[in-house]
């Protein structure tokens, strides 16, 4: 924290989920790995955006090409810290103002199927 380092702390078999130190801990990785994706501005001028908050991540994309290179950076940026993104876990969903280009299926991305949610 502001540039100090703590003393060094042995783990034995990690941290509980739902433990207080597991959300902090999972919150400075998460940073950590978003931060190297250099996203700023907003999607109004870019092609791809990310928001995040506590555990969660929404990566907002005008296209599929933009969404696949934006996940598997993701993806690389996230096996660097010893992460994965879990597609049990992950969603996907198409917004647009026709209706008929909102359903979706699934979709698969970088190899990896993802349900589709309405």
């Amino acid at each position: 924290m502001d540039g100090k380092v703590s003393n060094l702390f042995v783990t034995g078999r990690g941290v509980r989920q739902g433990d207080d130190l597991s959300a902090t801990l999972f919150n400075l990785v998460l940073h950590k790995t978003l931060k190297n994706l250099e996203q700023s501005n907003t999607i109004l001028n870019r092609l791809t955006q990310i928001c995040g908050y506590t555990n969660d991540i929404l990566v907002i994309a005008r296209s599929l090409p933009a969404l696949e290179a934006l996940c598997a950076e993701i993806s690389r940026e996230a096996g660097r810290v010893g992460r994965v993104v879990n597609p049990d876990k992950t969603k996907y969903m198409r917004s647009s103002a026709t209706p008929s280009r909102r359903s979706v299926k699934g979709a698969t991305i970088n190899g990896v199927t993802y349900e589709g949610v309405a």
